[in-house]
């Protein structure tokens, strides 16, 4: 609860402050929205390790594999860098970049989720007695 304040008082301001600058100095209102980004990307990251406890806990009652369930997280976090990258680009207005960054994150999320495909089609292999 107390991150999500933060964030929001921090963005809040930082919002105001960079359209307050815009019309005089876009670049400086960029530079500031970036270092909002980073500020709050620290503020979030330091609940990295709790929400890995979670997910350590879930798995071990689950009785699956955890390689099953580390993709699902690293996809997390690709979709979270990725969309937080093309918000920026768009913002400072470069959609070619943040189209870039989309196609990017949808590729790198493919191929973490490799492993999940492979032990998808062994399951149904050994189910559908295929290959």
């Amino acid at each position: 609860m107390e991150l999500i304040a933060k964030t929001a008082v921090i963005c809040i301001v930082v919002s105001l402050t960079a359209l307050l600058l815009q019309r005089d100095t876009p670049e400086l209102a960029l530079l500031l929205t970036l270092g909002a980004v980073t500020v709050v990307m620290l503020f979030a990251l330091s609940f990295y390790e709790e929400v890995q406890a979670i997910f350590a806990a879930v798995w071990q009652q689950s009785g699956l594999d955890g390689a099953l369930f580390a993709p699902i997280l690293k996809i997390i976090a690709i979709s979270l860098v990725t969309r937080l990258g093309a918000d920026v680009c768009k913002d400072s207005g470069q959609g070619a970049l943040a189209s870039l960054v989309d196609m990017a994150g949808v590729f790198c999320a493919l191929l973490t989720a490799e492993p999940l495909f492979s032990q998808a089609l062994g399951i149904l292999t050994q189910l559908g007695g295929w290959g």
